[in-house]
């Protein structure tokens, strides 16, 4: 036994795969093609070999058609189709995949992850879903109870909801987890891409969250102010740094090489793999060039975080010297900052944007490396290469001579329009004395997972009053036992305190650089701790989701709503000023019809009976003036005599 060890060790090491420093390697690396278990998680029962497999960016979506307004405001639109789909994705890290049959995913455009959409800043999207799953054919036959035929009859299938995360969305468009799409039916959704951000596109759907997302439905939503893309250019020198995606995921498959997962006994309270994927690729070698580069990370497993480090062929950790953390879930920060010592730690649907500097990488190797933490990461388990993300092969040159570098300006597009300086450090002096506007506890009731003790089916609505455009501080408590990623629907905001209990003691904890001033819409929410966070509840009214990312937390009930309504009605509305402006009311701020989730106009139909998506279609959606907030009409800035509207969208033609 020792010499097969030895002998196994010796091939990975020649083969340049780290081994893992975080388990007893002949305990959770097999020597053979057996299940073994971390942490009472099993493993695939394969022999896995890393970087067998080269990194690719996922596929871009083409958009059908661009519509404008005579001042130049524009929509695209994207027509998406949901369907099971066969792919093969583990043969060569798993290689007794090879003579299986293959891996069922639920797909967007038959993609996994779904394709791409990279969307002009200050230019609206109008994408369509059609839903193909149905529940009684296919690989997932029976899966899930069909959609319920209230309030339509004949309805079947399993059901899906869009979620466009990382977007101000209108209630109807933002994937409520109650308005589902079912077989045979369409549903669209119109995006602003207000701000330019890294987002994505997942599944809401009720109660199936998790398999529907762990399954595939995921994908990259990028709105970008990339001139090329049609937007005003970015920050820093962006525009022509290489830009890569990196979804984040991790699987675990059963002996036909089928995804694994058991939420009735195993996975009852945590999904977790043992092969990592980067989008949709298992540990994929990466070659770029030695340069300045740029790479948008997010987290899109079902419950494991990572703690991102970047280390060199010594696996001395590089990331500090060479990489600067540019941008958050919400977009750029107002100014970059250098990587932290400790570690990036991310989340479930957390996501960071970092650029390196590899000019002095040619020719040489380097690692995408998942660190552990065992406070913040508590009883997350280390299967034989989950300390593995990606392998980097730089290549011996470049193909520019004087290739663009990050600059070290302040960025002009500052994340403060809506929450100035002096909000933040009246908001930062009112939690020093534990003053806030609404607490929030994640924790456990009977076996459930809840909010202040309740769950979506007890207690729909958390926060019934929330004024439109006022600030508010929140503060979100858990017990010792689990973190959560807490994810809060339709606004950006600051994490402006951390404390932490240990043994009945409340302690301050330090902000992480990488959190402070930083747009966000998911944060983590450590073991024993509390975390305050500001946001102002605009633009839009309405009822919208909160919950725990981690999708096994989610769908067994650990989500909320509130509602976000006018603000002389809410408990804040001194807060407000001076975002209520008379000439405003009523011409972009008063949109009640959409503040139903469910509203019928927007609900999804039989896909006979819906118009093609065509440019006279679009155009029609185009001047509903949707997101007037936004994109206001020349007649709306004549009309408001200069007074302020500090949610206006600047944008440039499309070519």
């Amino acid at each position: 036994m020792f010499l097969k060890l030895l002998v196994q060790i010796l091939v990975v090491v020649k083969a340049q795969i780290p081994l893992s420093p975080f388990g007893n390697v002949s305990e959770i690396c097999p020597l053979t093609n057996k299940k073994v278990f971390v942490d009472g998680y099993p493993s695939s029962p394969f022999i896995l070999t890393p970087f067998t497999d080269k990194f690719l960016n996922p596929v871009e979506e083409q958009f059908k058609s661009t519509v404008c307004r005579p001042d130049g405001h524009c929509m695209r639109s994207y027509d998406f189709v949901i369907a099971q789909t066969k792919k093969r994705v583990f043969d060569k890290v798993a290689v007794g995949c090879q003579a299986q049959d293959g891996t069922w995913f639920m797909t967007y455009n038959g993609q996994v992850p779904g394709p791409t959409v990279r969307a002009a800043v200050g230019h609206e999207s109008l994408i369509r879903f059609k839903n193909i799953i149905n529940h009684n054919t296919g690989y997932f036959k029976g899966s899930f109870n069909p959609c319920l035929p209230s309030p339509r009859s004949n309805r079947i299938g399993r059901p899906i909801s869009v979620h466009h995360h990382g977007s101000a969305s209108l209630a109807p468009y933002d994937g409520w987890a109650e308005d589902n799409t079912c077989f045979g039916e369409v549903k669209d959704y119109v995006i602003p891409n207000n701000r330019p951000n890294t987002a994505w596109y997942h599944d809401h759907a009720l109660h199936i969250t998790a398999d529907n997302a762990y399954y595939g439905l995921a994908g990259f939503y990028i709105k970008s102010s990339k001139t090329k893309d049609g937007g005003c250019g970015e920050p820093w020198n962006l525009n022509d740094i290489p830009d890569h995606l990196m979804m984040l995921s991790d699987k675990v498959i059963d002996e036909k090489c089928q995804l694994y997962s058991d939420h009735f006994d195993v996975h009852k309270n945590d999904l977790y793999g043992d092969i990592n994927l980067v989008n949709g690729i298992p540990f994929p070698e990466m070659n770029i060039e030695p340069r300045w580069n740029r790479f948008r990370i997010l987290n899109a497993a079902v419950s494991r975080p990572y703690l991102l480090k970047i280390k060199d062929h010594r696996l001395n950790d590089i990331s500090q010297r060479l990489c600067r953390i540019i941008a958050t879930d919400g977009g750029f920060r107002q100014n970059h900052i250098p990587f932290p010592a400790e570690g990036l730690l991310i989340g479930v649907a957390e996501r960071y944007e970092i650029a390196c500097n590899f000019a002095a990488y040619s020719s040489r190797t380097i690692y995408f490396w998942n660190d552990f933490d065992k406070d913040a990461m508590k009883d997350v388990p280390y299967f034989c290469y989950s300390h593995l993300i990606a392998r980097v092969v730089f290549t011996s040159a470049t193909t520019c001579t004087n290739c663009p570098a990050l600059s070290y300006s302040i960025n002009p597009h500052s994340p403060f329009e809506t929450l100035n300086q002096s909000v933040i450090s009246q908001a930062t002096t009112m939690t020093l004395n534990d003053n806030y506007h609404r607490e929030f506890v994640f924790g456990r009731s009977n076996g459930m997972w809840t909010i202040n003790g309740e769950t979506w089916d007890t207690a729909t609505i958390a926060a019934s009053d929330v004024g439109q455009n006022t600030w508010e501080i929140w503060k979100f408590k858990t017990g010792g036992g689990w973190f959560h990623p807490v994810h809060v629907h339709l606004v950006d905001f600051f994490v402006i305190r951390r404390l932490k209990e240990t043994l009945g003691v409340i302690e301050p904890m330090i902000v992480k650089s990488y959190e402070q001033l930083s747009p966000k819409d998911v944060f983590y929410l450590g073991p024993s701790e509390v975390v305050y966070v500001i946001a102002r509840f605009g633009p839009h009214k309405g009822d919208y989701m909160f919950h725990c990312h981690n999708l096994i937390h989610e769908d067994n009930d650990m989500m909320r709503a509130m509602k976000v309504i006018d603000s002389s009605a809410g408990k804040t509305a001194d807060t407000a000023a001076p975002f209520i402006i008379n000439r405003l009311y009523g011409l972009v701020y008063n949109n009640y019809k959409y503040a139903d989730p469910m509203l019928g106009e927007t609900a999804a139909k039989p896909s006979g009976q819906v118009r093609t998506l065509t440019p006279s279609y679009v155009n029609q959606t185009l001047y509903k003036n949707l997101y007037r907030i936004f994109y206001p009409l020349p007649s709306d800035i004549v009309f408001m005599k200069g007074a302020f509207n500090p949610w206006q969208v600047k944008w440039c033609p499309l070519s």
